[in-house]
């Protein structure tokens, strides 16, 4: 049983509004020893207004995971005596009434560890899950957010939200703790254990410790990171950057040729989480190989006003086949186990020079990731608007000239079939017009579970307005260029447009009334897995 689902025993539910006097500081100062993690998430809490707060003890008897979590201190720490948790949830109600399912804001999980040699416990959030307090309105998109419930002693609540976990670097450490974050994003379950974690990774903590041992300080490296992925059957592509390394099969150093971002941004928008690993700046006559971090990846912040997709073609990077829409990115969405949850990461903060490993955690596997098919969807618009220059409709016509000139903008994404589809048909340009049901039951009987889909817009559509001139599908599963295979192709949805591989070497093409401009596809549209 973990601490979500575990008895609690009340002891305090304390409104917290602004005319009560309730300050965070006092409150976190005198209870929790001014942690300045849980001060972040009682702010986040802040920005929701909320009224009370339940603070609930959760005991070694009635919390199986509690127990195992001890147990394994116990085993790595011969000192270790006990440990005690509070549960602290938040509400928008205050205490004088019942709580409602929608008042409920999140929760958090703090622990002390108590060990024989040390006075003071180490205290820590152990856990913790809390309501964004942004969402796609404040352009901030958090793709893989879950539900989750929480038992406490005023009833049953949930809360949607990314899980955020800290180290305690003895037991677990920080790529335990970036991994937790992004596996239950795509775990079924919603969440994994440290134990389960470090037994896959062959963990003992007696033959095999992490943390401190001696002079050293133990992590995972990437062969214990894929050996939990693998054992676990999830998906993921991995970008290394290790320049003082020699890559065995060229004999040259293994760098990554182009910046990492705009791969960790097609990660996020094409399906999955990242695990995003760098290197720490050395200190000042610090010796030995620089110390490194893990930080999960879950969302990004869109900038719609953005200067740099003009500025970078017009002033620095000259002429492009078209603009990714990775160039209206401004931040990452992550979680920093030192520091707390939802924090933004500048698009171009952590340098390429400090980048060392990312694993972009996918549905589905594929056989190249999503840049190349942006590259391949942007080769087939061309193809296509060469093939049809001019119909004489005003919108495909556009389509037409902007991918002649190099002015679309393009999105990419991993998506299911039955997301795409049930996509289409809700789907309506600014006429009220819809996509015919002959075609969505033809793509219905062609398309393999997985694709990519690549969206084809306009500056001023993509930025503005959130539409789009229509989509590209492109095989996930086929191999991929060089050289180019027809079959990667599957259909395409341009306005008054359809064209689908028949796979007998064959096009079909067909007319829709669909003439317009239609909204973007939003993560919100793909089913939980």
């Amino acid at each position: 049983m973990n601490f979500r689902e575990a008895r609690g025993y009340q002891s305090r539910w304390e409104n917290t509004g602004l005319p009560t006097g309730f300050s965070n500081f006092q409150f976190i100062d005198q209870h929790y020893g001014s942690d300045p993690v849980l001060r972040r998430i009682f702010s986040q809490a802040r920005k929701h207004d909320y009224q009370s707060v339940l603070v609930e003890e959760v005991r070694e008897a009635d919390c199986a995971l509690l127990a195992e979590e001890n147990q394994a201190l116990a085993a790595r720490s011969p000192d270790f005596q006990k440990a005690e948790v509070h549960r602290i949830s938040f509400f928008r109600s205050s205490s004088d009434k019942a709580p409602q399912p929608e008042d409920f804001l999140g929760y958090a999980i703090f622990k002390w560890d108590h060990f024989g040699k040390e006075s003071k416990p180490r205290a820590r959030v152990f856990e913790a899950v809390m309501c964004p307090c942004r969402g796609e309105i404040q352009n901030n998109f958090i793709h893989f957010a879950r539900r989750y419930e929480v038992n406490t002693t005023l009833g049953r609540f949930p809360v949607r939200g990314m899980l955020y976990a800290k180290q305690n670097n003895l037991t677990f450490v920080c790529a335990h703790a970036a991994l937790r974050s992004a596996l239950a994003c795509v775990l079924p379950e919603g969440d994994i254990s440290y134990a389960r974690m470090n037994a896959l990774a062959g963990i003992d903590h007696k033959s095999r410790c992490v943390g401190p041992v001696g002079d050293k300080t133990n992590g995972l490296g990437p062969t214990d990171l894929e050996k939990i992925l693998d054992d676990l059957g999830v998906h993921y592509d991995k970008l290394i950057h290790e320049p003082r390394l020699v890559d065995p099969a060229t004999g040259k150093p293994w760098t990554f040729p182009t910046e990492y971002q705009r791969e960790l941004y097609g990660f996020i928008e094409s399906g999955g989480p990242a695990l995003l690993g760098f290197e720490l700046d050395p200190k000042p006559g610090e010796t030995g190989d620089p110390s490194r971090h893990a930080v999960p990846v879950f969302g990004h912040i869109f900038n719609e006003d953005a200067w740099l997709p003009n500025a970078q073609r017009a002033y620095f990077g000259g002429a492009e086949a078209y603009y990714p829409s990775e160039n209206w990115l401004s931040n990452f969405v992550i979680h920093d186990d030192n520091f707390g949850p939802y924090f933004w990461l500048p698009r171009h903060f952590l340098k390429q020079d400090n980048f060392r490993l990312m694993y972009g955690l996918k549905s589905a596997p594929t056989t190249f990731r999503a840049t190349t098919a942006e590259a391949i969807g942007f080769n087939l618009c061309y193809v296509i608007a060469q093939t049809y220059p001019k119909r004489n409709q005003f919108w495909y016509d556009r389509f037409s000239v902007f991918a002649r000139s190099g002015w679309l903008v393009l999105r990419t994404l991993l998506l299911r079939r039955d997301a795409y589809l049930a996509d289409l048909e809700q789907m309506k340009d600014r006429e009220g017009a819809s996509l015919e049901n002959d075609f969505c039951q033809r793509l219905r009987n062609v398309l393999p579970v997985y694709f990519w889909m690549v969206e084809i817009s306009a500056p001023e559509l993509y930025a503005t307005t959130r539409r789009k001139f229509g989509e590209i599908l492109v095989a996930a599963d086929k191999p991929g260029p060089p050289p180019f295979s027809p079959s990667l192709f599957l259909a395409a949805r341009l306005p008054g447009l359809i064209l689908v591989n028949a796979g007998t070497g064959s096009l079909d093409v067909g007319h829709s009334q669909l003439h317009g401009h239609t909204d973007l596809f939003t993560c919100a549209k793909q089913p939980e897995a």
